[in-house]
């Protein structure tokens, strides 16, 4: 009896190895093939905004677009810091006791509101005309995480019995230091 259920128990792991192992190593590339994508996606967006020193309403739309990548959805997250410099002064009334130091602080300003002022329809200026505008030295950052658990992960969680916990396979930061501005105020690029 026991030769017979050694011999059952070895059934089941070659069915598991010649039917799951490679289901699981083709959504496993399917992963592979979509972080690619969503990679590039990322790099060309944010190359091109550090390049030109601006956001228009046409670049998020495609950016957006070329994430959409068959059955993936992904949570964007833009990020903006502004360098401002605020002068010391021994009695801020007045401007003669300025110390000859500044303090150096950093604002930042989310997708939420960049995307607030790009498409909010009181905006004066035409969806085209409008620009999102940064300087030189400021620093734009997006980071890309996949919403929905891949394939590959599910696959494997049901193999292995467990639980990977919020299912995150792609995760994409990439950002850097505005390098450019591109733009002349008032006047259309685009």
């Amino acid at each position: 009896m026991p030769n017979a259920f050694s011999k059952v128990f070895v059934v089941i792991l070659l069915v598991i190895m010649i039917i799951f192992i490679p289901v699981y190593q083709s959504y496993k590339a399917q992963d592979d093939l979509a972080y690619q994508v969503a990679f590039q996606a990322v790099t060309n967006f944010v190359d091109n905004v550090r390049m030109k020193g601006y956001i228009s309403p046409q670049m998020v739309e495609d950016f957006e677009s070329s994430l959409e990548i068959g059955s993936y959805l992904y949570k964007t997250e833009y990020v903006h810091q502004k360098k401002v410099y605020t002068p010391v002064y021994e009695d801020p009334t007045n401007p003669a006791t300025f110390k000859d130091e500044y303090i150096v602080t950093k604002d930042e300003y989310f997708k939420s509101q960049i995307l607030d002022y790009l498409y909010k329809e009181p905006n004066k200026k035409p969806k085209n005309d409008r620009k999102y505008l940064m300087t030189v030295g400021d620093t734009f950052n997006v980071n890309v995480e996949n919403m929905t658990r891949t394939k590959a992960s599910l696959l494997f969680d049901y193999l292995t019995g467990g639980n990977r916990g919020n299912g995150v396979v792609i995760s994409i930061p990439y950002g850097g230091m505005i390098l450019n501005e591109d733009y002349v105020l008032g006047d259309d690029l685009e």
